[in-house]
């Protein structure tokens, strides 16, 4: 039997490990620098981002590791109040309507959630 094709980024969870509504930071590295990152789950679909807000570069959450609007239905970025789908990334209310945020790819691999930083390496 061929060996089994190993799935590309970073290991960053795992399938179950997060509730609707629940998000993890991890951290990303491309050319030397480090990128903080969150994954979130959104009504059992998981979805990846930098943490930055595309308004001013900052990063979202308001408490640490608190990225989801009360009633866990958007993304939220403390400084300024932006709102953004979790599934898109879109911004939809506040001062970068139209913008988004910077989506990692993800891929699902025996129950492991892996995230790729596109322009990374993987010497990074």
């Amino acid at each position: 039997m061929a060996g089994k094709k190993k799935p590309a980024g970073k290991l960053v969870g795992a399938v179950g490990e997060l509730e609707h509504g629940a998000s993890k930071k991890f951290t990303m590295r491309r050319g030397g620098r480090d990128f903080e990152a969150l994954l979130v789950n959104y009504q059992g679909d998981h979805f990846a981002y930098v943490n930055r807000c595309p308004h001013t570069g900052i990063t979202l959450d308001w408490v640490n590791n608190q990225f989801f609007s009360s009633d866990n239905r958007y993304l939220m970025c403390a400084t300024h109040g932006a709102v953004f789908e979790p599934p898109s990334g879109e911004c939809v209310w506040g001062p970068c309507v139209g913008l988004s945020l910077q989506s990692l790819p993800i891929e699902i691999d025996d129950g492991q959630i892996y995230a790729r930083l596109p322009g990374a390496s993987d010497e990074d």
